[in-house]
């Protein structure tokens, strides 16, 4: 029964450590201290451990729970050091972005959305006045403790190769769905500023007619992940490749079918013009594309020919 009680007390530091991290996380992640605040607090903890490991240094006391919780807050401390330069000042603004024909004279235009990190402004109304007239804000988004979290912890797995982002899983997918990859591809893939694997539908559909695959001659705008299979997956910023697609005076989009119910009522509640086709996998958008291009020789809509 002694031993068992020494061991708790033994065990006491690591599980304060524990629990004091735990709480200062919750009180970050719901707004209630900053970052510079959390971080302090794990230094203080080192500084504390390592007074009392000096005090206690050449007494028979263990010393090994003490050790070790210095170690933890060490480690969590350069965890969680680049919370550091959060504040509450800090906004996501989405703006227009042209469509891109990656693959000259396919049709096929990418569409994308223009993301903007803002840091150091004071509210929405001087965000607006940074953006001239002819660039159209769509959303301005504050960073929440919580989001800036989960995007630090999303950089800190990729760069230490914990997992692969969006980006690198979208050239692995339409590389090997194609069997092979060629310039366009390629060229794509080493941008420095692409985000995301909204591309690869477009991607995969204009190497095909690149490759005499099919035809395309009416300009499509078309968004959508892919996997290795060619099945089209769910992707982001479904509201703002709405309204870009209609603002830049295309009259077809093509989304993943996840996608349509999202995109419809866009179009419903800003009364735009644009068709838009869900897909569930390339096989569809190139049937939709097909027919799309057979009812233009023939003169009759789309709509007409269902």
């Amino acid at each position: 029964m002694k031993i068992t009680l020494e061991n708790k007390q033994q065990n006491l530091p690591f599980m304060a450590t524990i629990l004091f991290y735990l709480t200062e996380l919750y009180l970050f992640l719901t707004g209630l201290i900053s970052g510079i605040f959390f971080v302090n607090s794990l230094l203080l903890m080192i500084v504390i451990f390592l007074i009392i490991l000096f005090i206690i240094r050449k007494t028979k006391v263990s010393k090994r729970a003490l050790v070790f919780s210095t170690i933890l807050c060490f480690l969590l401390l350069i965890y969680e050091a680049p919370l550091i330069l959060f504040n509450e000042n800090q906004y996501l603004v989405t703006s227009y972005k042209e469509p891109e024909e990656l693959v000259k004279e396919t049709g096929i235009y990418i569409l994308s959305v223009n993301i903007d990190h803002l840091v150091n402004v004071e509210n929405e109304k001087k965000i607006r006045a940074m953006y001239n007239y002819s660039q159209r804000v769509y959303e301005i988004i504050p960073i929440t403790n919580l989001k800036f979290y989960i995007d630090k912890n999303t950089v800190i797995f990729e760069y230490i190769g914990l997992r692969k982002s969006e980006f690198e899983h979208s050239f692995e997918n339409v590389t090997a769905y194609l069997s092979k990859s060629n310039s366009s591809i390629e060229e794509f893939f080493n941008r420095d500023n692409n985000i995301g694997g909204s591309a690869g539908l477009a991607l995969v559909l204009s190497s095909f007619i690149e490759q005499g695959t099919f035809q395309n001659n009416i300009p499509i705008t078309v968004t959508g992940a892919i996997s290795k299979t060619g099945a089209v997956k769910k992707v982001g910023g479904i509201k703002e490749k709405t309204q870009i697609a209609n603002e830049s005076n295309f009259s077809y989009m093509i989304v993943p079918k996840e996608n349509l119910t999202e995109a419809n009522e866009v179009k419903e509640t800003l009364n735009l013009s644009i068709k838009i086709f869900g897909v569930r996998n390339v096989d569809e958008a190139i049937q939709i594309i097909n027919t799309l291009n057979n009812s233009k020789k023939k003169g009759i809509s789309y709509h007409q020919k269902l």
